[in-house]
């Protein structure tokens, strides 16, 4: 059995109200268009998040996928695109410090992505210079996005995103997430920035070089990684799954090393959890049955377009890379908070757990 095969979703969907709420993964794409269409035109953006919050995954992910394309497609004829390029930053220090909130050059991040083509036949190509934050980018409106494709009279949609400075703790490296917001103009049939600029390979290292040398603080280590541009209404979602998947590598690197320099190999638990507002969580304990003092773990809390499968998947790759072979997935959803106030599962609560065959 794999790991994904064991694990239930602990979280709760609520249902669907408003103008989408009879949008069903039995519709076409073609009709799933054009009843987002028709909530972008009424400015229902209640209606919208109520259908990527409300829905299980499968379908909230078609209606997020849909929702993308819907705004993008603009007349024919030359169009504007709005993007976010995800920078996920690794960052230590000894002492607290902060990282600037903006890129002080951020016309030398735009010449660099011309020299290295990721900009393509986009004209009038720009970014903001503020690093903005994945629950700023949420917070714009989905029919604000929508118009502003379509009218330069909205087009100042992401002008008021705010910058966010990077608090960097004291002690282990941490994965921060944020955004370079920007826009460009290309004729509705070639390639845009999203396209241009998706293979990361030819333009990723000298922009990580670049934001290295402008974010840098005294004192911090730090390790800019970008993404591939995304549409506004995806580069959320998009980025915080890359910024988990970089924080289960950093954590795995150190919690196993410290592991197998003490006592081998740990026993990797992974579980199901509930909270209390109908959210649920993925967690990984690596635990050893030579001592029950040691216990780490990793949380990855649910979004609602995550898909339990899928991120559990992500959880049993890392473990593989690390050669950590002795998994078990819990099979029953278990509650925020352990019987001892732990959040994560320790030796003396996987015997309690598993049932062992004799």
């Amino acid at each position: 059995m794999t790991v994904a095969a064991g694990l239930p979703d602990p979280r709760h969907f609520t249902g669907v109200s408003g103008t989408l709420a009879r949008v069903s993964g039995q519709e076409s794409a073609d009709q799933m268009a054009v009843g987002l269409r028709t909530a972008l035109a009424a400015g229902d953006d209640a209606a919208i998040r109520s259908a990527l919050h409300g829905n299980p995954p499968a379908l909230a992910r078609r209606i997020w996928q849909a929702l993308a394309k819907v705004i993008d497609a603009g007349d024919e004829g030359v169009g504007l695109r709005l993007f976010a390029l995800p920078v996920v930053i690794v960052a230590g220090a000894r002492k607290p410090a902060t990282l600037p909130g903006a890129v002080p050059a951020i016309d030398r991040i735009v010449s660099l992505l011309e020299e290295h083509g990721a900009v393509g036949v986009t004209r009038n190509f720009g970014l903001g210079n503020a690093l903005c934050s994945a629950t700023a980018l949420e917070a714009l409106s989905p029919a604000a996005i929508w118009r502003a494709v379509r009218d330069p009279s909205e087009r100042g949609v992401a002008d008021g995103l705010p910058p966010e400075p990077i608090a960097v703790g004291a002690g282990r490296e941490q994965v921060h997430l944020r955004f370079l917001v920007g826009a460009g103009v290309t004729p509705q049939n070639l390639p845009s920035f999203l396209e241009s600029a998706a293979n990361i390979g030819t333009w990723g290292m000298p922009l990580t070089r670049e934001l290295a040398r402008q974010l840098a603080v005294p004192g911090v280590e730090i390790l800019p990684m970008p993404r591939p541009p995304q549409p506004l209404a995806k580069a959320a979602y998009v980025g915080r799954c890359a910024q988990l998947e970089a924080a289960l590598s950093l954590f795995l690197g150190s919690a196993v090393r410290e592991f197998r320099m003490s006592v081998g190999d740990p026993q990797a638990v992974v579980s199901s959890h509930e909270l209390t507002d109908g959210a649920g969580e993925l967690r990984l304990s690596l635990s050893s049955s030579f001592d029950d003092s040691l216990l780490e773990g990793f949380c990855w809390p649910l979004h609602p377009l995550d898909d339990v499968e899928e991120v559990a998947n992500i959880f049993l790759r890392a473990l593989t890379d690390c050669r950590i072979g002795n998994v078990q997935p819990l099979a029953q959803v278990l509650p925020y908070r352990m019987a001892d106030g732990s959040a994560f599962i320790g030796q003396r609560a996987i015997r309690e757990l598993v049932q062992v065959p004799h």
